[in-house]
């Protein structure tokens, strides 16, 4: 076991580190350096513009001084601002940890004036290094301030007490990625309270750690990419099921946070909190107490806002404060339905009674253009049916279309289409679709959210009606069967017509 001792600061305590080598690397903090009040675990999302910095803050399992960590720095030094209204009297100038996710700038840009400006016990990072002047200068000055860096990744873990930071992600394989995926991830667990910091990764990283097996399930999540549209994937967010989300964003062009994004998180019942809107937010965990926002700190809500503190040469903006055991308490409703990733050969056979079927399909597109395709689905079971995480597949699985949630099949008939045929076609599709309906060789099957097969259409070798010069459909009998559309286009959206 090798025991180093990370003294920035002479006059200062020392920040104890263990390394054990065992399986995975862990690092005891055995004592903070620090003498901030010791009397809350807490979790900020600092508001730093668009960027993420949130700050954690561990009470002493002994009385004494607890710990801050501080996981990313933003862009700039407006990080030195935000630390200032989060810690007040408690501000010190010392953090025991700073955690860097990844190397964008927009994590890692305010580190610097952290270090410029702040004792810093050591640095954890994944390992990766930005090719710009602004991580090599980082690196340059955490060296000259004597430092220490630590790469962590997937299996190690730090431990203060009772609480235990886990990293999930990078893996070896992550790291080869684009540096969004390759961010740390790790599960700050204690005794009551469990929280989720996800850095910028995507659907990638979050399917990974869903393969993998992960225990997910935290009351806090720290938002993925700023609520990017391609990250915080249904089945990502139902296992994880937060009852606070906390998104670190600004003013920004990339759409941040998605309404996507947004939608899922509510029907997974959780509170949503942003930067951008709520200024910094301060979650304390292990403590119940309401918050009446007319009296300053007392009183009856889950949060609360203080504001008009001034620090140091800095003014604050308001701060919310909320009570974790209460936001629990008052989650909403979980309403987001988990869904399997579906394969075109995962099952065979179908239903006997299909409750929702292929009911006409435009295989050949239309007279305005071979790409015109649509699929009608019919509801046979005369009942409002919930489609969300159902999913159209073809053979190659170039059509890969999976239903949103809350979409509920309550009419007799659903258009999908492709943009193009929606658009000069006016059919006034229910949903588009990507990918292309090959003329031959081809298939289309309809999965249930949990990978049942529900219907399908064959195509292989030949479509078995349908007309791919005069351009009339594929139409569904009554008894099932299929058979040419009467004219050209068919009738989408209303009772097939068909020749007999």
């Amino acid at each position: 076991m090798n025991t180093d001792k990370i003294n920035p600061f002479k006059e200062k305590n020392f920040l104890q580190i263990s390394v054990l080598i065992l399986f995975a690397l862990t690092i005891w903090l055995w004592h903070g350096i620090s003498v901030a009040d010791s009397g809350r675990n807490a979790v900020y999302f600092l508001d730093i513009g668009q960027g993420d910095a949130e700050l954690i803050t561990l009470a002493s399992p002994s009385g004494g001084p607890g710990i801050k960590i501080l996981n990313d720095t933003g862009r700039n030094r407006k990080i030195l601002n935000a630390l200032d209204i989060a810690l007040g009297k408690m501000n010190d100038k010392y953090i025991d940890l700073i955690i860097l996710s990844h190397e964008d700038a927009d994590h890692s840009g305010g580190t610097i004036d952290v270090i410029k400006n702040y004792g810093i016990g050591a640095i954890i990072y994944n390992g990766r290094q930005a090719d710009s002047d602004v991580f090599a200068e980082l690196i340059k000055t955490a060296s000259e301030k004597d430092i220490p860096l630590i790469v962590l990744r997937e299996g190690d873990s730090i431990r203060y007490g009772d609480a235990v930071l886990s990293i999930m992600s990078p893996d070896d394989e992550l790291l080869g990625e684009e540096s969004n995926e390759a961010s740390i991830v790790f599960m700050l667990s204690l005794a009551h309270a469990k929280a989720l910091f996800t850095g910028d990764i995507g659907w990638l990283a979050e399917n990974i750690l869903l393969k993998k097996g992960y225990e997910l399930r935290a009351d806090i999540l720290k938002v993925g990419h700023h609520g990017s549209k391609k990250s915080s994937g249904d089945n990502f967010i139902a296992n994880v099921r937060p009852a606070i989300s906390g998104i670190g964003v600004g003013g920004n062009s990339y759409g941040h946070p998605a309404e996507r994004v947004l939608n899922t998180l509510t029907l997974a019942g959780s509170k949503i909190f942003r930067t951008d809107r709520d200024g910094t937010i301060k979650i304390v965990l292990d403590e119940y107490f309401d918050f009446d926002e007319n009296k300053n700190n007392t009183g009856g809500s889950i949060m609360a806002r203080v504001g008009n503190i001034m620090t140091g040469d800095y003014k604050s903006s308001s701060m919310k404060i909320v009570s974790l055991p209460r936001a629990i308490e008052d989650r909403g409703d979980f309403k987001l339905t988990p869904f399997k990733e579906c394969s075109f050969y995962e099952a065979d056979g179908g239903l006997e009674n299909p409750p929702i079927i292929f009911n006409e399909i435009a295989w050949m597109g239309a007279q305005t253009g071979f790409s015109h395709e649509w699929i009608e689905l019919k509801n046979l079971s005369g009942k409002t049916i919930d489609m969300s995480g159902w999913q159209i597949l073809n053979e190659n699985e170039k059509i890969k279309f999976a239903f949103p949630q809350q979409a509920f099949f309550k009419n007799n008939f659903i258009i999908l289409a492709r943009a193009s045929a929606d658009e000069v076609l006016n059919l006034g599709a229910d949903f588009i679709f990507t990918g292309a309906i090959r003329n031959s060789n081809e298939g289309l099957r309809l999965f249930d959210n949990n990978c049942n097969l529900i219907d399908k259409a064959s195509g292989a070798p030949s479509w078995p009606a349908g007309d791919n010069k005069s351009k009339q459909t594929m139409a569904r009998t009554s008894g099932l069967t299929w058979a040419a559309s009467v004219s050209a286009g068919g009738t989408p959206g209303a009772p097939n017509s068909f020749l007999k």
